[in-house]
């Protein structure tokens, strides 16, 4: 009797990072959800370290159809070129004890990769998740598309990727258009992380909080939302601007930033709280009056789930992949523009009733739906090869 197809995922340039990075909670979360499903397939999940990490340890306790494969990164002059020649080997099972796939002479029927990576000729079909294609639509990141490693990424993936996931239409709108990959090679699988529990009832501040991320990359616009904060306060409406977390801070951009809110005249109102938990933050998005996201451009945009899950009224840009997350249950506005960020502040603070549609609306983004889904490309894949 042949034994299920072996799937290979491939989570080794994404699991020294943490949870508080969006592409590692996606691995996490992808993998317990899989494995939740007991699906007729084995895995066998890549990792570059020797023993899988805390997240995800237990999942290979007590299944049979669960393994870690360690498989250490090369470094050095030219890793990258060691690593293609790596996985053709891994992939072709020479010089492995792995066992070999009873449906071909590699060792795995499907490869699945979570980073930006696709090796050179896999002998067996090579799925790739998406995350968005910034670097294509930004002016900051012109180093990294003329960087050797992105070049030969992009002509690897459109070369030799079967298929790709892309976790939002956005993305897989973007991935065509930029990088002419047909469409009916793209699946969208839309995130479903582990959200925070929003349980019982909250009293809000007597000052309404206007929560957002503090984050001075460019394209995550927080200047324009210091500007709607400004024309809230000469309007007369008392508020204070919450900024959670720290990225993308480098002395220039702080410098600017600091220099805008003495301009504006806001520092009595703006308060930064740095990197605060989860349990910490979960508090802030329920104790908020509005919850605003003014990035331009996100291949998902997990705050803003994050927040409906707590039921946070939330207002985001009228494009990109935050309108699909958000719907009808918040407000989408042009975040270029700041008197319709500001209006729309204004709007949401009297709502009563978008809370309750963004929480329902969050539910609709389970970790179940994901994998299920993710299972299915599987499938569908194996089937025709």
């Amino acid at each position: 009797m042949a034994k299920p197809p072996r799937v290979a995922i491939d989570f080794r340039w994404l699991d020294d990072l943490c949870l508080c990075n969006g592409q590692y909670r996606y691995a996490v979360d992808l993998i317990r959800g899989l494995a939740e499903l007991d699906a007729d397939l084995q895995f066998v999940v890549l990792g570059s370290k020797p023993e899988p990490v805390a997240e995800i340890a237990d999942v290979f306790a007590g299944r049979e159809q669960w393994q870690y494969r360690p498989l250490p990164r090369t470094t050095g002059r030219r890793s990258l070129y060691r690593e293609h020649w790596n996985y053709f080997r891994m992939l072709e099972g020479l010089g492995s004890s792995t066992s070999r796939s009873p449906n071909h002479g590699a060792p795995f029927d499907l490869l699945h990769v979570l980073h930006s990576f696709v090796p050179v000729s896999p002998p067996i079909p090579v799925i790739e998740t998406v995350y968005d294609m910034m670097p294509e639509l930004f002016p900051e990141y012109a180093a990294t598309i003329q960087s050797r490693d992105y070049r030969i990424h992009k002509w690897a993936f459109t070369q030799f990727a079967t298929r790709a996931i892309a976790i939002s239409q956005t993305t897989a709108n973007d991935l065509h258009r930029l990088w002419n990959f047909r469409r009916d090679r793209i699946d969208v699988v839309y995130l479903g992380p582990k959200l925070p529990a929003a349980n019982g009832t909250v009293t809000r501040s007597e000052v309404p909080i206007i929560l957002s991320p503090y984050n001075l990359e460019p394209r995550k616009n927080l200047s324009r939302l210091l500007k709607a904060v400004a024309k809230l306060r000469c309007a007369g409406v008392q508020c204070k601007l919450v900024l959670f977390g720290h990225a993308a801070v480098n002395e220039e951009r702080e410098r600017e930033f600091q220099d805008a809110i003495a301009r504006l005249r806001l520092e009595s109102c703006v308060e930064l709280t740095g990197r605060i938990s989860d349990e910490e933050l979960t508090g802030l998005y329920r104790r908020s009056s509005v919850f605003v996201f003014p990035s331009l451009y996100e291949g998902f945009g997990l705050p803003v789930l994050e927040a409906m899950s707590c039921g946070a009224r939330v207002i985001a840009h009228d494009a990109s992949a935050m309108a699909e997350v958000v719907g009808d249950a918040g407000y989408l506005v042009d975040m270029n523009d700041p008197a319709a960020i500001a209006n729309a502040i204004r709007r949401a603070m009297n709502d009563a009733e978008i809370g309750d549609r963004a929480r329902l609306r969050a539910q609709q983004f389970s970790r179940e739906r994901m994998a299920r889904e993710t299972l299915e490309v599987y499938r569908n894949v194996l089937s025709r090869f």
